[in-house]
């Protein structure tokens, strides 16, 4: 049987990721509701991303593959879940708008937003890859701050794909960039 990942997977994936960095640990319950998502959710997208081989699990605790889950964020998010302008209204900065992004790009005006309420930036609503995005982000900068990349990714043209993507490798796999 063929398992898809689906959109919530890669959020769950990089929550994981995250955590690890940190040095956390969180029960499913937790991470379902700090992801927005039902434990049933956390569950069966955890069972997909071992599958995929972007979780591993090592004596009962699931740790992030950060080479795989760099691979899949620079390359696969993209075309599997590609971004989607919704307008125009105020949100939470994502992209190259987000204040922890620090690279050579110049911020686009107007900024790439998710939609929050009572958000603070005014700009293009950008969907995220799953309802979950702003809240999760918003209660980790980590988190924050790689998301906010894969969407430079998602968004990026050719010079700021490649720029994109090799923050995003260089974040995830904790290695630095080489100039």
């Amino acid at each position: 049987m063929v398992m898809m990942l689906k959109p919530q997977d890669t959020l769950l994936a990089l929550k994981y990721w995250s955590l690890r960095r940190s040095g956390q640990q969180v029960t499913v319950r937790e991470l379902a509701e700090q992801l927005s998502l039902s434990a049933g959710e956390v569950s069966k997208s955890a069972k997909r991303l071992l599958v995929a081989h972007l979780l591993v699990e090592r004596e009962g605790i699931y740790y992030a593959e950060a080479n795989g889950l760099a691979e899949w964020l620079c390359y696969g998010v993209r075309y599997a879940f590609p971004a989607q302008a919704l307008g125009y209204g105020r949100g939470m900065a994502t992209a190259w708008n987000c204040p922890l992004v620090n690279t050579e790009i110049v911020p686009p005006q107007p900024a790439a937003i998710w939609a929050v309420s009572g958000g603070e930036q005014e700009g293009v609503i950008v969907e995220p890859i799953v309802s979950g995005v702003p809240l999760a982000a918003a209660n980790d900068a980590l988190l924050y701050q790689a998301l906010a990349l894969v969407d430079a990714v998602r968004l990026g043209k050719p010079r700021e794909l490649a720029i994109a993507r090799a923050h995003l490798k260089s974040l995830i796999t904790g290695r630095l960039l080489e100039t």
